[in-house]
């Protein structure tokens, strides 16, 4: 008899968190299950789990790293604070399809190559180059007050209502006058939370994300993809069917050119065949 080993994730059904997934997956018999919203996602899967008829022989919850889990110099899988929770590498999913020979392919299917003004794949790269400078100082911003939340954070790194949404203004100065109300909002305020602390850490970040940063496309790593994803938008056109490149981009997606998903597929493979 098979084992039942299961993936929660981020999203609901025809996500791109379980789509992608299921390409990585050892076993068709591996049952992927989307929780919705990561806030309140481990009480939902121990909830699932007490309400299981059949016992489940391995489970653990696969989520975006966003900005709750520091960024090592290894790309592989991490556990987070529990013993079932793992994060991927990257900042979020999306971060996994920006792909520059698939965007151009993409460009070149739908016949927007022109309106793009764009004629290869070196312009999608200085496309792509253009996005991130965009928003690296609110990205700098967003790793900053991730890094000083501890413990249960009372306060988010978004200063929007919502990732995908970038602020107003994306200058160092607004984007550090929002950040330092979105701590000073905080319920319970402790001494660490203070603005030397994220001056010094936000200079750590604005100072890692340099020229030499942007132009190894290490904000493919680093930055929020939907964050990245309006910032190409914005330079492109206001109606660029964004939606409709994560459909093409998933399509053509290998999970085996990184890391990190490969280290998952291990995983799933080891405990299904009991090692």
């Amino acid at each position: 008899m098979s084992k039942i080993i299961k993936v929660y994730c981020e999203g609901e059904q025809g996500s791109l968190d379980a789509f992608i997934i299921n390409k990585l997956l050892p076993y068709p018999s591996i049952l992927v299950e989307p929780v919705g919203g990561i806030k309140g996602a481990k009480s939902v899967v121990q909830a699932l789990e007490k309400r299981a008829i059949e016992k489940t022989d391995f489970y653990m919850l696969f989520r975006d790293r966003d900005f709750d889990k520091p960024i090592t110099g290894k790309p592989a899988l991490e556990q987070m604070g529990s013993l079932y929770e793992y994060c991927s590498y990257r900042n979020t999913i999306e971060n996994y399809l920006f792909n520059t020979k698939h965007f151009f392919e993409f460009l070149t299917t739908e016949n927007i190559l022109q309106k793009c003004a764009v004629q290869n794949e070196d312009d999608v790269k200085q496309l792509f180059i253009k996005a991130a400078n965009r928003i690296k100082i609110y990205q700098a911003v967003r790793h900053t007050l991730g890094k000083m939340r501890s413990g249960e954070a009372t306060f988010g790194t978004k200063l929007t209502a919502k990732s995908g949404i970038l602020p107003e203004r994306l200058d160092f100065n607004f984007c550090r006058t929002e950040a330092l109300k979105v701590i000073q909002k905080a319920v319970y305020a402790t001494s660490a939370w203070n603005e030397h602390k994220f001056d010094e850490i936000l200079a750590s970040f604005t100072k890692l994300f340099n020229d030499d940063f942007i132009n190894q496309f290490n904000f493919l790593i680093y930055f929020q993809g939907k964050d990245f994803a309006t910032a190409l938008v914005q330079i492109l056109y206001q109606t660029f069917p964004m939606k409709k490149y994560y459909r093409y981009a998933r399509d053509q997606f290998e999970y085996t050119n990184f890391p990190d998903l490969i280290d998952l597929h291990n995983l799933l493979k080891s405990k299904y065949e009991g090692n």
